[in-house]
């Protein structure tokens, strides 16, 4: 018996094994299609939520120092999107005060319209000596932002400053009159400098004048 033979005499076999077969690769493309549709929107969310992390505004609040020996609120957003509409909530912990300079900040009470990536504000503190207390120890304070990106879509951050992170630190000290005279005779110094500097200059620059001068007469 050929091939023929048999599928003649087998043809209802083979139409129910067609059919089975066509039933498997139509289910088996069924899957296949859902299952790359959800990896392709679960593709498309996990990248638009990347897009949106990597362009929304990271406004943080901290307080920072200088070799004056002031201390200062600073503001910056560091992400890639403006932010506007901030509040800050800087509270004291356990009993502490809030500085007079800083209570009386602006941007503490009325909080910032518009802050753009990369920028900075800051308000003053006041000296260590003003901000510590009679027993030299440094305030803790609670800090919340609150902000949106420009799509007003909101962000909301939380976390504790504490200050005592400069106690101990040997360049904190309080300056009498003496030190307060020799930082006076430092600038002193640098504005003769500037004016020796500017002097010289000025010189050369007549002489310069003058030798053209004299030039054209003769």
């Amino acid at each position: 018996m050929n091939f023929n033979q048999w599928a003649t005499e087998n043809v209802n076999l083979i139409g129910v094994f067609n059919i089975t077969l066509t039933i498997l690769l139509t289910a088996l493309n069924v899957w296949f299609a859902r299952n790359s549709q959800k990896y392709s929107a679960e593709s498309l969310k996990h990248n638009e939520k990347i897009r949106q992390e990597n362009n929304t505004p990271n406004v943080i609040g901290y307080f920072d120092s200088n070799d004056l020996q002031f201390v200062s609120f600073k503001l910056t957003n560091r992400g890639e999107n403006a932010a506007k509409n901030i509040k800050i909530n800087l509270t004291t912990k356990n009993g502490g005060w809030l500085p007079k300079d800083l209570k009386n900040a602006h941007m503490l009470n009325e909080g910032v319209a518009f802050l753009a990536p990369g920028q900075t504000i800051n308000a003053l503190a006041g000296s260590f000596i003003e901000v510590m207390d009679e027993e030299r120890n440094f305030p803790s304070f609670d800090i919340q932002i609150d902000y949106q990106d420009i799509d007003s879509i909101s962000y909301s951050r939380s976390y504790v400053l504490d200050l005592n992170m400069y106690k101990g630190n040997f360049s904190i000290k309080e300056k009498g009159l003496h030190d307060l005279n020799k930082d006076i005779d430092k600038i002193e110094q640098h504005i003769r400098k500037a004016v020796r500097i500017y002097e010289t200059q000025d010189r050369r620059e007549r002489e310069q004048i003058k030798n053209r001068t004299r030039k054209i007469r003769s």
